[in-house]
């Protein structure tokens, strides 16, 4: 199974990389084969709601001509998909939501009985890195991702919070087991 996982934490070897790092290396000990996009590294402008992508009815059709394409493109090859980042704001880092912002370009017919998706039925999951606990901070975001992966019509495998990470020397090996755990559910 080919699984893309996209890291949006401007720092390469923070605590979300970590543990990216983990849940990949579980894939590939399990035989599968994690692809890593680091969106820090991509160019990716935010929407305009031009709407010009739904005249295409059989690819995305975004006519902005950066990185996210491309991105889109790997999210349909994929077999699965693991949306990572550390927690800003209650919800998820900028790079991470310049790119989901646009994936508008994915759903066809939203809201109506043929409501569609180039990524329909992909097993995803949200992977969260914060600093501190869940409660007051990073509940907000387990109730945003449900409704992003409602309408891209992916077939969750749950928001997964990685509470209290201060720095990837001093993560807890419970966030490995729980890493671990993550895989499996992704691909299980």
């Amino acid at each position: 199974m080919q699984v893309l996982t996209l890291l949006a934490s401007p720092r390469p070897e923070g605590n979300t990389a970590t543990i990216l790092g983990w849940v990949e290396a579980a894939l590939a000990e399990a035989g599968h084969t994690p692809e890593r996009v680091d969106l820090t590294k991509l160019e990716i402008g935010g929407c305009r709601s031009c709407f010009a992508c739904a005249r295409s009815q059989d690819a995305p059709g975004c006519v902005l001509q950066d990185d996210a394409p491309g991105v889109f493109d790997r999210m349909i090859a994929a077999d699965a998909i693991v949306f990572a980042s550390p927690l800003y704001m209650w919800s998820y880092a900028a790079q991470l939501k310049l790119l989901l912002d646009r994936s508008v370009c994915l759903s066809r017919d939203h809201m109506t009985p043929n409501h569609r998706s180039f990524v329909q039925a992909k097993p995803a999951a949200l992977l969260v890195s914060c600093a501190g606990g869940i409660e007051g901070n990073a509940d907000t975001i387990q109730q945003v991702h449900p409704r992003v992966v409602e309408y891209l019509k992916l077939d969750d495998r749950g928001s997964w919070v990685f509470p209290n990470c201060t720095t990837p020397e001093d993560l807890p090996a419970e966030l490995k087991t729980k890493a671990q755990d993550l895989a499996a559910a992704l691909v299980g």
